[in-house]
């Protein structure tokens, strides 16, 4: 959805400034992992031009999207301690530091391990293997959770709690019919994490491509989104101007809910209807993203909304639209 009053969007094309001599700028590349981090956009590993694992080593590449330069984040101490070159991995943002999980090895096989970087000590620390390999994970919290849903009749839910000593990794599986309905199977999809307000998180599960015989579709792509409630944010009093900052009333209701034995909608999917403003109704073209997988996608900085961009059609041909999803 457009936002209102916003000016136009202008694409840019930002020249590659060194910030040493030492030429830190990344190679050409694809199929890395990339996230916002800060004011900088993080990228780790990849393919070069003829298709062969970018072997960097422990080197994050960070991009500053104020100075327009490239940075090197890497570790002072432990070198020896080393994510092994991949391609299609996560990188994820977390508290300040980095999280990076999964992807593709050297001889293509898949990657479960988990690698947390401290950017303030500046060292690599392996957390517990994931029990899957999946392209959708995401943080919430202190948490990252992984999804996996190659089975048309169940999800799992896979949740590790990075804060936790030692961590260790638990599993919640869903299953899914017409009673208890839920995502069908895909790939190159997205999940994301998001908040509706007053201490309400969310995972957004969105798009991808279809798995499997799904012999009730002509689609390759899906065009569903669907939510899992996660528990609601502690009850905290904060000094701010900002009610919504200032206490989680989510959490409240959930508690007094739970002592009346209602249900409170966590750990259960939930589908969501997208709806075009009526303003946006009468513009000409799409009102939807429509089916698509292999896309990017970020949420916006207050974590309500989503933007997807660019991706694979439902007939495979490139797409280079660009999307914003409210969720209230």
């Amino acid at each position: 959805m457009p936002i209102k009053d916003a000016p136009a969007p202008e694409y840019q094309a930002l020249p590659t400034i060194q910030s040493s001599k030492d030429g830190v700028a990344p190679k050409p590349r694809t199929k890395h992992a990339a996230c916002a981090f800060g004011k900088y956009v993080a990228i780790y590993g990849g393919c070069d031009e003829k298709g062969t694992l970018v072997d960097e080593g422990n080197k994050i590449r960070l991009f500053d999207t104020e100075m327009s330069m490239w940075e090197v984040l890497e570790p002072n101490s432990h070198p020896e301690r080393i994510p092994a070159p991949r391609r299609k991995g996560t990188l994820l943002s977390h508290d300040g530091n980095l999280i990076l999980y999964g992807g593709l090895g050297s001889s293509g096989a898949e990657l479960t391990d988990v690698w947390h970087f401290n950017s303030f000590i500046k060292i690599w620390n392996q957390l517990p293997h994931a029990p899957i390999s999946t392209q959708s994970a995401a943080i919430a919290g202190h948490t990252l959770y992984l999804i996996a849903t190659s089975d048309p009749l169940s999800s799992e839910i896979y949740r590790l709690d990075i804060n936790q000593e030692p961590p260790s990794w638990s599993t919640i599986s869903i299953p899914t019919n017409p009673l208890t309905p839920g995502p069908k199977p895909r790939a190159n999809g997205a999940l994301v994490s998001i908040t509706t307000g007053y201490g309400r998180n969310y995972l957004v599960y969105f798009f991808g491509e279809m798995l499997g015989n799904d012999d009730s579709e002509d689609l390759r792509q899906r065009s569903d989104l669907w939510t899992f409630q996660l528990p609601s944010s502690d009850i905290d009093i904060k000094a701010t101007t900002n009610l919504t900052d200032a206490i989680k009333p989510a959490k409240i209701k959930d508690q007094i809910r739970s002592k009346l034995g209602t249900d409170t909608g966590e750990v259960s999917w939930a589908e969501v209807e997208v709806q075009a403003p009526e303003d946006f109704r009468a513009h000409e073209g799409k009102i939807h993203p429509g089916p698509r997988g292999s896309f990017g996608y970020d949420v916006a900085p207050d974590r309500s909304g989503i933007v997807v961009w660019g991706g694979r059609s439902a007939d495979g041909q490139a797409i280079g639209d660009g999307w914003m999803i409210e969720l209230s």
